[in-house]
């Protein structure tokens, strides 16, 4: 009895010890793969916290970068607009006040308001879908008039097929109206002989630009044209009819021409 009795001890310890000897292998266990878990997570925390940094450090350099041209904008912007009010105080004559952002015109004698309305000016950056870009902002700053036309001709860039995905025509592609006619007879050549696809390839396009234009140096003109109030040429501006023969008629040649 004693003899069953020592070896039931026996076998009770035992199990005693192998269950204690478990448990703190599952205690030892669950503290390892604890502490890697912690370990990892504060990995995971180093890693979101370098994320975050390095978006936030892109997104100042992206606001930076695109701060830039908006402040060169409005400090061209500011200095045509002082430019303005000057000459309402020193200029004697007429002149003519742009404003790109409002997409209006002011003709001005002096401190004297003569006409105002609105106007198209240049629609900005554009990409055709070649990838080609081009910037078709109106520039701003004091210009002069240096040329001025009547019945003038549009002769079409090589951007203009471009933006489209056209080829710019070779010489021999090139579509000419008779010169034997009368300005006003090419005009109705152009619009009522041609086809559509043959009218794309006249470089020398005559009626386009409407009944007068204004030359205020590389490639910026003043001239007729749709879409005013808006911002949609290529960098010139557009005026009705009515307001671009008042304009050509009052501006003599030298006259300013502050856009902003």
């Amino acid at each position: 009895m004693n003899r069953n009795y020592s070896v039931l001890l026996w076998m009770t310890a035992s199990l005693l010890l192998l269950s204690l000897a478990a448990n703190l292998f599952t205690a030892n266990e669950y503290r390892r793969q604890r502490e890697a878990f912690e370990l990892f997570a504060d990995s995971m925390q180093l890693v979101a916290l370098q994320r975050d940094t390095l978006a936030s450090f892109t997104e100042l350099l992206s606001a930076r970068r695109d701060s830039l041209p908006l402040l060169r904008f409005r400090m061209q912007s500011l200095e045509a607009r002082l430019l303005a009010c000057s000459l309402t105080h020193s200029y004697p004559g007429y002149y003519l006040v742009i404003n790109t952002m409002e997409n209006t015109f002011q003709l001005r004698y002096g401190d004297m308001l003569v006409r105002t309305g609105y106007c198209g000016t240049g629609k900005g950056w554009a990409v055709n879908d070649s990838g080609l870009i081009w910037d078709f902002s109106t520039p701003r700053g004091l210009r002069y008039v240096e040329r001025k036309q009547e019945n003038p001709y549009w002769y079409r860039p090589d951007w203009y097929w471009l933006e489209q995905d056209l080829r710019p025509p070779e010489p021999e592609e090139v579509v000419m109206i008779p010169e034997t006619l009368s300005y006003d007879d090419q005009v109705t050549y152009y619009r009522d002989s041609l086809t559509a696809s043959e009218r794309v390839y006249v470089r020398a396009v005559p009626g386009a630009l409407g009944g007068y234009m204004l030359d205020l140096g590389e490639g910026v003109l003043v001239h007729y044209g749709v879409g005013r109030g808006r911002n949609v040429s290529h960098g010139c501006i557009r005026m009705g009819n009515n307001d671009l023969n008042a304009i050509y008629r009052a501006l003599p040649l030298g006259a300013p021409v502050v856009i902003y």
